[in-house]
């Protein structure tokens, strides 16, 4: 009696569970990772029901043979990078169905305590997730004329930035301080501003971390641009510090002095 219980328990599981990977491919994510974890808790769960007498053992082992075949086809287990990558996928695979499904049960509070972060360091550790630019499954990047001659437009504000930072001309050297440390500060809050996209993807749409992975990428990304301009403008201090301390001693320059001073003195 008590293996019995025990037997449905599990077959009841395993539906659970490939029920939630199935409901977690809705919105689009079907990567190969994703059909191999789906096709094997569906091996498991016809398993666990032709052993309880459910299905038939000829048409149980059909199926279920049906089901780990193609999950070695998807897995490309002829290459040692897929084998490393299939094991990762169901390592992963199997314990994430129990995880959404806490989650989903916990209510809002908990699904917002997920931090993406942390849910897709695990999934990189687990399933081998590279960078989207090292990403071979991806093939090159496209060069920069690509996107902006694409189908898609870019946002309004986008192309309202890049106006802004076209059309921008310093009077002085404050002024182009803050323009430079103003835009690095804005890299900055688009930076968070993909991190949270991040959280409202994994948490609230339910994609997969691998996906989630790419979009934090853009947000460390974005924050590495606002450093990178506030290293721009300390090489300005670099180089005209002799002249603002010449300046604070003598007084200003004449006006136009690159025209005005000689070699010949």
């Amino acid at each position: 009696m008590i293996f019995t219980t025990l037997g449905w328990l599990a077959a009841l599981a395993c539906t659970a569970a490939t029920g939630e990977r199935a409901w977690s491919m809705r919105s689009g994510v079907r990567d190969a990772g994703n059909w191999a974890v789906l096709l094997a808790w569906s091996a498991l769960t016809v398993t666990a029901f032709t052993l309880l007498g459910v299905i038939g053992p000829l048409a149980g082992g059909v199926y279920a043979g049906l089901a780990v075949a193609a999950v070695l086809a998807v897995g490309r287990v002829w290459t040692p990078e897929g084998r490393r990558a299939l094991a990762g996928d169901l390592r992963h695979g199997f314990a994430e169905p129990f995880s959404a499904l806490r989650r989903r049960l916990g209510g809002k509070a908990k699904l917002e305590a997920s931090s993406p972060e942390a849910v897709v360091a695990d999934a990189i550790a687990t399933r081998g997730i590279p960078s989207v630019l090292e990403d071979p499954a991806l093939g090159l990047a496209p060069e920069p004329a690509e996107l902006v001659s694409g189908q898609v437009p870019a946002p309004a504000p986008y192309a309202a930035l890049a106006q802004f930072i076209a059309g921008f001309e310093p009077e002085d050297d404050m002024s182009l301080r803050m323009f430079m440390e103003g835009n690095a500060a804005g890299s900055v809050m688009v930076a968070d501003a993909w991190h949270h996209f991040a959280d409202t993807c994994l948490n609230s749409v339910g994609l997969d971390p691998a996906y989630v992975a790419g979009i934090l990428e853009a947000g460390d990304s974005a924050g590495g641009h606002g450093s990178l301009l506030a290293q721009i403008h300390k090489r300005f201090g670099v180089i005209y510090a002799a002249v603002k301390e010449w300046i604070s001693a003598h007084g200003p320059l004449p006006h136009k002095a690159r025209e005005f001073l000689t070699d010949d003195m």
